[in-house]
């Protein structure tokens, strides 16, 4: 009796002919390099029929493989469908929003209107530096997100919410916590904290000592805005931060810096094909946190 063409087949086919060989088509789907060989050998032996052809090293698919080799990747789409949909619910069934945050503020006010007018939403935060959430969004790890200057791009949706700009912290005891604002030429006499690569703050701190035409060093490099914020408060240097990146107000002081450029747009952001009832919750709550915003109501 001949073999059904199962999925897992046609899941073979698809990867071998992305790959051009067994062993990068198992590596790919996480099988052995003997399971996949086996499976398409055995396939073509009980149809009577060549899937690919070796060619210069690789495996180059015969016109009917790429077609299988199509279907294939139609089915994976609909198995990509399904996998997004059920990571939208909770193990009770509840939708379930995963959001990616760059800084706690806005996007956790945001997330606060979503909770009030839809209680019965659960809600992941995943928090990192700027690049590592925009790649999670492209990764459709997270539905929607939150961080400055994402720029125009086809493949996203895009809701500006508000300016805001990057500002010095120091703690409380700091020779400095009685200013309201720093020059650059003095904050390069500090001891600094820097963010890591990656992070938009530390991008904007970065090119404004580079036209002031200096190059500070830091005394510590941390990977979070959390652990600049703890730093701070602790007294071991001046970290900075974007001016609405916390509510909190504890144990630090905001300075300004007039010569460190120009502000950021703050951006809610979501893969432009992925319209759901999720996303358009969240972008109407930032639409909402925007008028508040304009109206000088913050939540």
């Amino acid at each position: 009796m001949s073999d059904p063409v199962s999925l897992a087949l046609i899941r073979a086919i698809a990867a071998v002919t992305e790959e051009g060989s067994f062993a990068g088509a198992a590596r790919l789907l996480g099988l052995s390099h003997t399971a996949i060989s086996q499976q398409i050998r055995g396939f073509e032996t009980d149809k009577g029929l060549r899937l690919f052809e070796r060619m210069q090293g690789r495996l180059s698919p015969t016109p009917l493989c790429r077609e299988l080799s199509e279907i294939g990747e139609r089915l994976l789409e609909v198995e990509t469908e399904a996998v997004r949909l059920l990571a939208r619910r909770d193990p009770s069934g509840q939708l379930r929003m995963r959001v990616g945050l760059g800084n706690s503020m806005p996007g956790i006010a945001i997330i606060g209107l979503v909770i009030a007018n839809h209680p019965k939403v659960s809600i992941t935060v995943e928090s990192g530096s700027h690049q590592a959430i925009v790649s999670s969004v492209l990764r459709r790890e997270v539905d929607v997100a939150v961080l400055p200057d994402i720029p125009a791009d086809p493949r996203f949706r895009r809701l500006p919410i508000l300016q805001q700009n990057v500002v010095a912290i120091v703690s409380e005891t700091h020779p400095l916590a009685a200013a309201t604002e720093v020059q650059l030429r003095d904050l390069a006499q500090q001891a600094l904290i820097f963010r890591s690569r990656g992070s938009s703050t530390q991008k904007v701190i970065d090119r404004a000592f580079a036209r002031a035409g200096l190059a500070p060093r830091p005394r510590l490099i941390a990977d979070t805005r959390d652990a600049v914020y703890e730093a701070v408060s602790l007294g071991i240097g001046v970290g900075f931060m974007w001016r609405l990146g916390t509510h909190r107000a504890d144990a630090v002081r905001r300075l300004q810096v007039p010569n460190i450029g120009s502000g950021s747009e703050e951006i809610v952001f979501a893969l432009a094909e992925e319209r759901n009832p999720l996303t358009d919750m969240f972008f109407l709550a930032a639409e909402s946190y925007t008028r508040r915003l304009q109206e000088q109501i913050l939540p």
